[in-house]
């Protein structure tokens, strides 16, 4: 009874990929409430939303408490275009908040934007990681503290990809983190 989905399109087009999300909503939202199914959305790097605030103000303006907000930390520094403020983004989403995805990742941005060397330098390419907690650049101190202060109780998931070929390993860092930042230590996941 429960769908994720992402905003997709194409930012390079937004007002194009804006008209045909809105178009699919149409069609799709009588059928997910008449099945009594709940959305969770996620802007994506590349998406025609990236941002933390205009992925809310879109689900809010769906109008519909059904329709909710999925958080990807590994995309912080898309949300807000470098900054990386996770406690902001997550006391932003409030209530709409149902579902983290945790990963760490490095900031795109930094280095004056030399960090990833891309070529040719124009090309139309969207770089980041999905990497162990600790590995990265994310504040896991604020975002575990805001979701304690949130008292959330939603869904968290391990989003690390950096590690098929040593998935108990990265499996067992990714959980440690979840359970000591969410004080779960004692519960059986």
């Amino acid at each position: 009874d429960l769908m994720n989905s992402e905003f997709a399109g194409d930012k390079s087009r937004p007002v194009e990929s804006e008209a045909a999300f809105v178009k699919s909503m149409e069609e799709l939202m009588p059928i997910f409430e008449r099945e009594g199914i709940k959305l969770n959305l996620q802007s994506h790097p590349n998406d025609f939303i990236e941002l933390n605030t205009e992925a809310i103000r879109m689900i809010r303006a769906l109008d519909k408490d059904w329709i909710k907000l999925v958080y990807s930390v590994a995309h912080a520094f898309f949300y807000d275009d470098g900054i990386g403020d996770v406690a902001k983004h997550l006391e932003e989403a409030g209530d709409l908040l149902a579902h983290v995805l945790i990963a760490d990742t490095l900031n795109h941005k930094a280095g004056f934007g030399l960090r990833y060397i891309v070529n040719p330098p124009n090309a139309n390419v969207t770089i980041h990681q999905h990497l162990n907690p600790g590995e990265g650049e994310i504040n896991f101190e604020a975002l575990y503290r805001q979701l304690r202060e949130m008292k959330f109780d939603g869904i968290v998931t391990n989003s690390v990809f950096a590690y098929p070929d040593r998935p108990e390993w990265s499996n067992e860092l990714t959980l440690k983190s979840i359970r000591e930042g969410l004080n779960l230590q004692s519960i059986k996941l």
